[in-house]
């Protein structure tokens, strides 16, 4: 007798598999005899535990570059403090350095410092160390802090120009920054971050040992004279700065972006500037 094909066998084998749970077989037999009664009377295998991949090494981070040109900023919040506590605790972290490299990790991790959370790249300085002639300049602008480069921007490029016109460059010169951070918006800095970078300024100035100190701009020089005469009345004239025990011949000078807008500034520049090569040869 021959077996009867169901009209439909895909339904017909679903319908065998639910009959098949139903009943409890759930599970199908080996195309040779296994005993399973014998593998369940056996002791169950040890499971093989495998040892832990050793960690791979990982390297120290870099020490950052504190004293270089460049340094990526991280990200920090700096610490609220009143204005008279800021500049004290200015004074004594400026005053524990005895290099500039000291001085350039203490201000680097200032906590006080004004918008340095806000900027990318740590500029302390360029130039040559030490060099008779320094130039102060208030803070990085725009493209120093696309390009992470200390005076890499068209006040720079002025400035080099000013520099040549004296018979010196950049190999020669010794060039800083009142704030070594951009402020938002290439703003001024106000009074109080004035107030709050001048110990590190003025203590730049003493390591540095410049005979001759060129100040651009009203933070500069509001810094390293200590007064509030309007830039107009400060320059033409040099001042004898002392910064801690040294003692410099300094010049003031409009801001060099100021120079750039307004052309008509360039020759009483002109004019100071001769003043300053004569205090170098003297």
């Amino acid at each position: 007798m021959r077996a009867e094909v169901p009209e439909n066998p895909a339904s017909a084998l679903l319908a065998l598999l639910d009959w098949y749970a139903a009943v409890g077989v759930d599970l199908a037999l080996d195309d040779a005899p296994h005993d399973r009664y014998a593998d369940s009377a056996r002791p169950a295998a040890a499971p093989v535990v495998e040892a832990p991949a050793a960690p791979a090494r990982r390297e120290p981070p870099p020490l950052p570059a504190l004293a270089s040109e460049t340094q990526a900023a991280r990200p920090r919040v700096a610490a609220i403090a009143a204005p008279d506590e800021a500049v004290r605790a200015a004074e004594a972290a400026a005053a524990s350095a005895t290099t500039l490299q000291d001085l350039a990790a203490a201000l680097a991790e200032f906590p006080h410092a004004p918008f340095r959370d806000m900027a990318q790249h740590f500029l302390f300085g360029a130039g040559a160390p030490g060099a008779r002639l320094m130039v102060l300049d208030a803070a990085p602008g725009a493209t120093e802090e696309s390009t992470g480069e200390a005076f890499s921007g068209l006040q720079a490029k002025l400035l080099d120009n000013m520099l040549a016109a004296t018979g010196h460059h950049r190999e020669n010169a010794y060039l800083a920054y009142v704030s070594p951070w951009r402020p938002p918006g290439d703003r001024n800095l106000t009074p109080p971050e004035a107030a709050t970078f001048a110990p590190f300024a003025r203590r730049h100035v003493e390591l540095a040992r410049p005979e001759v100190l060129l100040l651009f701009g009203d933070a500069p020089a509001r810094v390293m004279l200590a007064t509030t005469e309007p830039l107009a009345k400060l320059r033409g004239k040099p001042f004898d700065i002392a910064s801690g025990a040294h003692m410099a011949r300094g010049f003031v000078f409009s801001g060099l972006d100021s120079m750039l807008k307004s052309p008509a500034l360039k020759p009483a520049a002109w004019r100071d500037l001769r003043a300053a090569a004569g205090s170098l040869r003297a």
